[in-house]
């Protein structure tokens, strides 16, 4: 049982009903008991941590850098990769009791401009990544001459990693670069991807001028 002390206005010391009292140099505290919680481990709370884990797994390989690259406007209320954890988190891949990241179903991300942007084609080829786009569009016949950056996804491994393109966009027909594939996953490795359009008239080396001008379309 408590003691109060000082009258009823003065602090107490002991456990009154689901508060604790108790004094510090001569300061009176008050703290709630701690609360037990039932059946902490269930199998739903363990599938939601280790999706959890994943997903900030996946944005921790993001450098900040290249967070302010997907996310040129700040967003409100929360940091860049806490965005990114919660676009991830939305593409999620339910299996019975597993969930993870369906990264081969991340079209976009990031919060800056649209645009009409050709798909990206990403295959492990011998011992290159190739990455290579088709298809005829508004935007790519006014933006030829411009190099685009293309965000990479291995599936497989759950990595992700943002590549500057060696080649333009190109008015029509297949363009195409490559990158040597060990840095990125091995030839067994399922890819996807797409592209960032940068504004860029020249082959970008690294991140520190690099800036989104359009992404591609968020689906309906």
């Amino acid at each position: 049982m408590g003691k109060i002390k000082q009258g009823i206005l003065g602090g107490f010391k002991g456990k009154v009903g689901t508060v604790i009292g108790s004094s510090w140099n001569g300061i009176s505290y008050m703290r709630g008991i701690a609360q037990s919680v039932k059946n902490a481990n269930t199998p739903a709370q363990q599938t939601q941590r280790a999706f959890f884990k994943e997903v900030m797994g996946i944005t921790g390989q993001l450098s900040n850098e290249q967070l302010a690259f997907l996310f040129p406007l700040t967003p409100k209320g929360m940091t860049r990769r806490n965005a990114l954890a919660q676009q991830l988190a939305a593409d999620a891949l339910v299996d019975g009791n597993n969930k993870s990241v369906d990264l081969a179903n991340v079209t976009t991300l990031g919060n800056a401009p649209t645009a009409d942007l050709p798909a990206a084609a990403i295959v492990a080829d011998g011992d290159n990544l190739a990455i290579s786009w088709d298809g005829a569009s508004d935007f790519r016949s006014a933006h030829a001459d411009e190099y685009p950056a293309v965000f990479v996804a291995n599936v497989t491994k759950k990595k992700v990693f943002l590549l500057n393109s060696s080649v333009p966009f190109g008015s029509s027909g297949v363009q195409s670069f490559s990158v040597g594939l060990s840095a990125y996953g091995e030839a067994t490795d399922t890819f996807s991807g797409f592209m960032l359009a940068t504004g860029a008239q020249t082959a970008q080396i690294g991140f520190g001028t690099l800036s989104i001008v359009n992404r591609p379309e968020r689906r309906k």
